[in-house]
């Protein structure tokens, strides 16, 4: 029987394994919300848990103890950067606050709880010389308390467990956080009418974004094995920009991000991108992603029969267990039944890992995220 970081390591080398090896809360981009927490922790028989730990705020999302780790077989544990000790996050009530980028979100709640966080105001929306973007008040990538502690936790996981270590500094976006500063709807028309502005935003989120993730990786990265980035790109129904703009505009930054990476770490990069991204993989795979994640199956052209297909054999995936409809919507038995049709297509030959399609949410039953980490057992 292999172990958890042999069975991850042979998948990621396009190698078959005993079984397909499982995610669960190694990045704030697969793990679980905070109800669907509580709905499972008492499931499985677990005491309700007063205040979980966020691996973000504005998703809900926690950190899975370890004890649910094992019992759900997860091959994978997460490794994550610290909040900065000089912090911007206001808050002026449980329903608001602002981060350290200065965006201010609102909750959006049902019978009283909070779901997730949205964005209320972009706080750059309104912003038209580069002389006011220069002056901002930017996050500092050098705050030590980011990487506080880092190293000996790495090194104490790398010893204490056999599972492989993810690394995920939480915040590490590039575009996403330009649409999310900027505005979305602002910033996709910067980057075709008013390119000096855009491009400004850009070289400064990725200049920030940069010096975080090498001091990151400067403690972590000799231990880690896949060292993850989220960054959206696409909608259901296909790409924010076209592939052109994406290649134009967007992959020299991303390229130069990615080398940074490799630099610093023999970790294998794992992207994260929501959305019907089929279009732009090639360019992704050229400039460095090994992974791909959340390997959206509900969108437009991201069949899972053609993406192995077509790049099976440079790219792996990490995913594609739909939380659209199957999970949310189905008996335990066809949740069952469509993890191991997903697995035996994107694992075929090796080259998967198992989770869901992002964050398991609210809506999903208990019984059917144990029925996805059960499937193979």
């Amino acid at each position: 029987m292999l172990t958890s970081r042999m069975r991850v390591s042979k998948a990621l080398n396009h190698e078959e394994t005993d079984r397909p090896p499982a995610d669960l809360g190694s990045t704030c981009n697969t793990s679980i919300t905070k109800i669907a927490y509580r709905n499972l922790r008492s499931h499985l028989g677990y005491p309700p848990e007063n205040k979980p730990k966020f691996l973000s705020e504005e998703m809900q999302v926690v950190e899975v103890e370890d004890s649910i780790l094992e019992r759900l077989h997860i091959d994978t544990v997460g490794v994550h950067a610290n909040p900065p000790d000089v912090d911007r996050p206001d808050r002026f009530s449980e329903d608001r606050f602002i981060d350290e980028w200065g965006i201010k979100y609102k909750a959006a709640r049902s019978n009283g709880e909070v779901l997730y966080y949205d964005i209320e105001e972009s706080p750059l929306a309104a912003v038209s010389t580069l002389k006011e973007l220069e002056g901002y008040r930017w996050p500092d990538p050098d705050d030590p308390g980011r990487t506080r502690g880092l190293r000996e936790r790495a090194a104490g996981l790398r010893e204490s467990t056999d599972r492989v270590l993810v690394g995920h500094m939480g915040d590490t976006s590039i575009f996403q956080a330009c649409t999310m500063i900027r505005g979305m709807e602002q910033f996709l028309t910067d980057l075709l009418i008013n390119k000096k502005i855009a491009h400004a935003l850009l070289e400064k989120v990725l200049e920030i974004q940069s010096i975080k993730m090498e001091k990151f990786l400067e403690e972590t990265g000799e231990y880690l094995d896949v060292v993850c980035i989220g960054d959206d790109y696409g909608g259901q129904s296909g790409l924010l920009i076209s592939p052109a703009m994406f290649k134009q505009t967007i992959k020299p930054y991303l390229r130069s991000y990615f080398e940074i990476m490799k630099s610093k770490s023999p970790a294998k990069i794992n992207l994260h991108s929501c959305g019907a991204i089929q279009d732009i993989l090639a360019d992704l795979i050229e400039i460095g992603v090994d992974i791909i994640n959340p390997v959206q199956v509900s969108a437009a052209g991201m069949d899972p029969v053609m993406l192995k297909k077509r790049f099976g054999k440079e790219l792996s995936f990490w995913g594609g267990i739909d939380t659209q409809r199957i999970l949310p919507g189905k008996s335990p038995f066809q949740v069952t039944e469509e993890t191991r049709r997903i697995a035996g297509i994107l694992g075929k030959g090796g080259g998967y890992v198992l989770n869901p399609v992002h964050n398991i949410q609210p809506d999903v039953p208990p019984e059917n995220v144990v029925a996805v980490y059960d499937a193979f057992f």
